[in-house]
């Protein structure tokens, strides 16, 4: 079977984005945020990738992981099936099928793209109207890279 996006096969970073199903607000409630930084500590583990950024905004999440091209799609699979059947429900979603069915994901190939995609998600939330600086928003990983400190997940700032 091949590849969507072939060119990932070999690739190490990725911009990744995935959706909660026809864009509901589920990061609006209680619980949900908290249940994704936990489910990403998890696998991040179990497939031994490196979180660079992230950001949870009410419809979708952004990711730049660092991790192998040919286990990317198995995390993601995990990662949504975990939260849909458990972690989403126990914050009272009841919906059955929780995220859209695809996620998209770009490979990164230098410094430069890396650190226009970090910037792009860090501002997510002040371009939303969520906070009016990328440090005030605790869903993103911007305070480790401007406050040095760890905010809800640990992420990797070695790579700059």
């Amino acid at each position: 079977m091949g590849l969507r996006f072939p060119e990932q096969l070999y690739g190490s970073c990725f911009f990744v984005t995935t959706t909660f199903r026809n864009h509901k607000p589920y990061g609006d409630i209680p619980g949900v945020y908290d249940a994704l930084c936990h489910s990403l500590e998890f696998y991040n583990d179990k497939y031994d990738a490196r979180l660079i950024a992230y950001v949870f905004m009410p419809t979708h999440i952004h990711l730049v992981l660092a991790m192998s091209g040919r286990v990317l799609s198995s995390y993601m699979r995990d990662f949504k099936k975990f939260t849909a059947q458990k972690a989403m429900r126990d914050s009272g979603i009841q919906d059955r099928e929780v995220w859209e069915e695809r996620f998209d994901r770009v490979a990164i190939y230098s410094d430069d793209v890396l650190r226009t995609k970090i910037r792009y998600i860090h501002m997510n939330p002040v371009r939303a109207g969520l906070a009016k600086s990328a440090v005030e928003w605790r869903w993103s990983s911007a305070a480790a890279y401007e406050r040095d400190s760890v905010g809800s997940l640990p992420v990797w700032t070695g790579w700059a």
